[in-house]
């Protein structure tokens, strides 16, 4: 209906036309919305004992779609033809997980066994910290009996993600190096060396400290691993991988940026990047496996427990690898980018 609407105001507008391949896309992304939306429903509603609830629940599906939506508009008022199809994909991957989590975690038997649904906030403190503290008493005991364990469980998830950084890293070299500006290109022997004289510049501790301290680039990168977590949450796991894509792939990028204006990337890079990077690459990496991880149990069959119990110990488990592995390397990393990597760099830039 939608598309009919807008090919009608288009036709007495008197406007132009748009061509079938957009008119195409338009009926599968509304088509993508509609299994979305009903494949969202069904989830929450096989997991509610009562019409009342499943009723009331599914209706909020009605507001992540909505803004949803919103967003998809403004990617195709600015974009291309070709980010209608990224949106398409997109949505469609996500009603798939959403159909292989109701299939994964619809157990009926669990459910007649239920009188009414209620929501018990000290069970699920309890829970969660059963699963986060166990029966740990020390901190070595912690991290022996629940954060290794932890750990062990998210290496292959580290390894396909180890696999998608490489590639992110050359597509942003390739893309930037194809489609550098004209004006970078022909910078003057003037401008590269005004260039390489701010970056011999920049690296004054004095300086590097006052507006870049340990606490801030520690607080920075964590908030980039929580909005990782965070967008990956409630995407089972597809849009946290695509903001780590973006992160790991503007390493290539300015690395195309460095080689094009005619420094010397990998000095920049050995002193840049590396001393810190050695903590801070693998953290992000650690902290978007147990994303991906969380992601990929939710749609994985788990008999004897409920959806909420699943939920309630993959946050645990995200929890300990965050705060037990992730935080230490990321306040490592950033006492080391603050006071020793500016000495470094200005060492090898002189």
């Amino acid at each position: 209906l939608s598309i009919i609407f807008y090919l009608l105001m288009v036709s007495r507008q008197n406007l132009t036309m748009p061509p079938p391949i957009t008119i195409f896309q338009l009926f599968l992304l509304t088509t993508a919305h509609a299994v979305l939306m009903v494949s969202g429903a069904i989830v929450i509603s096989v997991q509610s004992t009562s019409v009342k609830a499943a009723n009331l629940l599914a209706s909020f599906i009605v507001i992540p779609v909505a803004i949803l939506m919103q967003t998809e508009a403004g990617m195709m008022f600015w974009g291309t033809d070709e980010s209608l199809w990224f949106i398409v994909a997109g949505v469609l991957i996500i009603s798939v997980l959403l159909v292989r989590m109701g299939i994964a975690h619809f157990q009926r038997e669990y459910l007649l066994g239920r009188e009414i649904d209620l929501l018990d906030a000290k069970w699920v403190v309890r829970t969660f910290w059963s699963n986060f503290a166990g029966e740990a008493v020390s901190l070595g005991g912690w991290y022996r009996n629940l954060v290794k364990p932890a750990f062990k469980r998210l290496l292959p998830a580290m390894y396909v993600l180890i696999g998608i950084a490489v590639v992110c890293i050359w597509l942003g070299y390739d893309w930037v190096a194809t489609h550098v500006p004209d004006s970078m290109v022909q910078a003057s022997p003037d401008d590269v060396a005004k260039l390489e004289e701010r970056l011999r510049t920049i690296p004054s501790l004095a300086n590097f400290r006052e507006h870049f301290s340990a606490p801030f680039l520690f607080f920075n990168n964590t908030r980039a691993v929580l909005v990782i977590f965070l967008a990956g949450l409630f995407t089972f796991s597809v849009l946290g991988v695509l903001v780590y894509m973006l992160n790991v792939g503007l390493l290539g990028g300015v690395f195309a940026v460095l080689e094009v204006l005619g420094l010397e990337p990998w000095r920049i890079y050995l002193g840049g990047v590396l001393p810190h990077g050695i903590i801070e690459i693998p953290a992000l990496i650690i902290g978007s496996a147990a994303m991906l991880y969380f992601g990929v149990s939710m749609v994985t069959p788990q008999s004897g427990r409920s959806l909420g119990e699943v939920v309630i110990e993959l946050v645990a488990d995200w929890a300990k690898i965050f705060l037990g592995l992730v935080v230490p390397m990321l306040a490592l990393a950033a006492v080391i980018e603050a006071y020793i990597t500016p000495m470094i760099l200005a060492n090898m830039l002189k």
